[in-house]
């Protein structure tokens, strides 16, 4: 069966993603451990990332122990005693991201795609459908990497956009 709708949002998140490597193929170690736009560099990416593991999660599972520091992906905390990680770590932690992602969509047909997703609905205490929980993702992550990608581009650097 045929899932056109379905397989747009996988191709934005393909592209999500691989800007997000991109990013972390660009941008030198002294901007990635940099405070930029109020948070080191690294931690706004791992927000991003972090949020997937938030918006995606089964119901009534319980919250993944952070691999970074328990404040590091909650840009509420200004200042994490977290360390800097490396990009590869990172990477690592971005693919097992992108590996739920991919099993998120894989458990959806375009039908389901405008049913509500009971799970984030309860986390968020408001109604949202696997759709919107999809563009949740991709557009938080866009809104994070284009402050990371500012931080190249403010260093006289390319950036990924």
């Amino acid at each position: 069966m045929a899932n056109p709708i379905k397989d747009s949002f996988a191709a934005s998140v393909a592209h999500t993603f691989g800007l997000m490597d991109e990013f972390l193929k660009l941008c030198p170690e002294d901007i990635w451990a940099q405070r930029f736009g109020g948070w080191p560099v690294w931690r706004q990416f791992f927000h991003s990332l972090n949020a997937f593991h938030f918006f995606l999660r089964a119901e009534n599972a319980a919250e993944e122990p952070s691999p970074f520091g328990a404040d590091a992906g909650d840009l509420k905390v200004k200042d994490s005693s977290a360390p800097t990680p490396s990009k590869e770590k990172m990477r690592e932690y971005m693919e097992t991201a992108q590996k739920r992602m991919d099993s998120y969509l894989a458990s959806l047909d375009d039908a389901a795609l405008g049913q509500i997703n009971k799970s984030v609905s309860a986390r968020m205490g408001r109604e949202c459908t696997h759709a919107a929980t999809i563009t949740l993702c991709i557009g938080h992550t866009m809104y994070h990497l284009g402050s990371c990608d500012a931080a190249l581009r403010e260093s006289g650097r390319p950036g990924v956009f």
